[in-house]
């Protein structure tokens, strides 16, 4: 049958939607891991403004974290309740639900009063909106990366996963641009400082634009997934991952991601302050080391994801956790040192502790889908992704107590070396998927099953 002339050829349709659907979830991505790690840098010039000068260091540290924990204990949450959806109601609209959420949340942190204006009132509701946002965080990506990875050729989910997981160093690099620009006009300083104040309020407020640019986006240029609407629905996607056919998948998934996340607590969420406390440079200096090791980072990920491709992602995701349990934790033993100082010394270290810490992420979007079947796969997907967050957000705490044992700032190298056995233990518990078909659901899921 002749394609009519103008119009594309079916092929080329395909190469669209692919390229729009990876597009959508690698910005999904991006909004999502912006508005995670906004507060381990905009808010750190900035908690004096929620949190008084005088509260005790220990109770203070904590509950700057709580800051943070919040969001990751929401996600989990959302990953329940929008996987679900993703399984059952469709990809697309779950993700449109879901950003939406976070669009209205990070607005709302945007125009927080604080200590000053009502006291720890302010904490608290900066700790539930956190939470809440997570929530709608925990959606957006069960929706969007399986939609992506399911309109992705085999052979090329490699690269297309590795373009998706970039979102998140990008979204690292972009914050910290952000930082970097206010703090040129609202200077840092104490509780009345310009900064302190309303500075902190405009990346919030690009996070809140950004999300409804995303939103614009998605509306106009996905479909819904092939594979999901040709597929057999699950009746309870959920039971069916945690107790049902996939629950020995789903648990090697979680010791992995357990380590996963321990990783990316350190090199996302600590560096940053790890950066301000060890090596006593500015805020300003701290924000610029962020941006370059971050933006430089961001540039790898596709060719780390077409690397998992060429020699495996089971290999790539058990050596990555060699790296990070001894050279990501390495590197912050040498900050907890002091024997790294000068800025572009610190580039080279942040540059090495995200290279090692952060990489997996490369590879997570393609492998975790290709772990599950089509009618669980957005469930098996956010659970997989998020529910190790249960364990791993409360580092914190984790840290105060081998505080006791070793000095505090060699608790992150702990914490790492930990969080590479367990990435290493968990890719090795399981077996090498990058030929699995995410179109076929033969054999893979029984019974649970209602004609869709």
């Amino acid at each position: 049958m002749s394609t009519i002339q103008g119009d594309p050829t079916p092929d080329a349709l395909d190469s669209r939607r692919t390229r729009n659907a990876v597009f959508g979830a690698a910005f999904g991505f991006f909004v999502d891991m912006y508005d995670v790690y906004l507060p381990t840098v905009t808010l750190v010039p900035a908690m004096i403004y929620f949190i008084p000068a005088d509260m005790p260091p220990n109770t203070k540290a904590v509950t700057s974290a709580l800051v943070f924990v919040a969001t990751l204990l929401g996600r989990p949450v959302g990953s329940m309740i929008f996987g679900y959806f993703a399984d059952t109601v469709g990809r697309r609209r779950v993700t449109l639900w879901a950003v939406a959420g976070c669009t209205v949340t990070t607005a709302l942190i945007a125009v927080l009063p604080g200590y000053a204006d009502i006291g720890i009132a302010s904490t608290a509701l900066l700790i539930v909106l956190r939470f809440v946002d997570g929530v709608f965080m925990g959606g957006g990506y069960t929706g969007s990366t399986p939609l992506a990875m399911e309109a992705s050729p085999k052979g090329r989910r490699g690269w297309y996963g590795g373009f998706i997981g970039g979102g998140s160093a990008l979204a690292n690099c972009v914050i910290a641009v952000a930082t970097l620009v206010v703090l040129q006009f609202a200077h840092e300083g104490g509780p009345h400082a310009a900064y302190t104040v309303w500075g902190w309020r405009i990346p919030f407020a690009f996070g809140a634009v950004l999300s409804i640019i995303f939103l614009v986006y998605y509306a106009r240029s996905v479909d819904e997934s092939a594979a999901w609407k040709s597929t057999r629905k699950a009746k309870n996607p959920i039971r069916e991952i945690v107790l049902g056919s996939q629950r020995r998948d789903f648990l090697q998934i979680f010791v992995l991601m357990t380590g996963v996340w321990f990783a990316s607590s350190m090199a996302s969420g600590i560096l940053p302050t790890a950066l301000h406390e060890d090596s006593h440079l500015t805020a300003t200096q701290v924000t610029g080391v962020l941006v370059i090791a971050q933006g430089i980072h961001a540039l790898f990920f596709p060719f780390l994801g077409q690397l998992s491709e060429r020699i495996g992602r089971r290999r790539f995701i058990a050596w990555n956790g060699v790296a990070v349990a001894v050279i990501c934790a390495g590197s912050f033993a040498l900050l907890a040192l002091g024997w790294s100082s000068g800025f572009f010394t610190l580039v080279v270290v942040a540059l090495v502790i995200r290279m090692t810490g952060g990489s997996v992420f490369a590879v997570t979007p393609s492998y975790l889908c290709e772990r599950f079947p089509v009618a669980a796969r957005g469930t098996g997907f956010g659970l997989g992704y998020s529910t190790p967050l249960l364990v791993t957000s409360f580092y914190a705490y984790y840290q105060n107590w081998l505080g006791h044992l070793i000095p505090r700032d060699f608790t992150p190298a702990v914490l790492l070396v930990l969080g590479g056995v367990l990435i290493t233990g968990g890719a090795l518990l399981g077996p090498e998927t990058r030929h699995a078909d995410l179109s076929d659901d033969s054999a893979r899921i029984e019974g649970n099953i209602a004609v869709g």
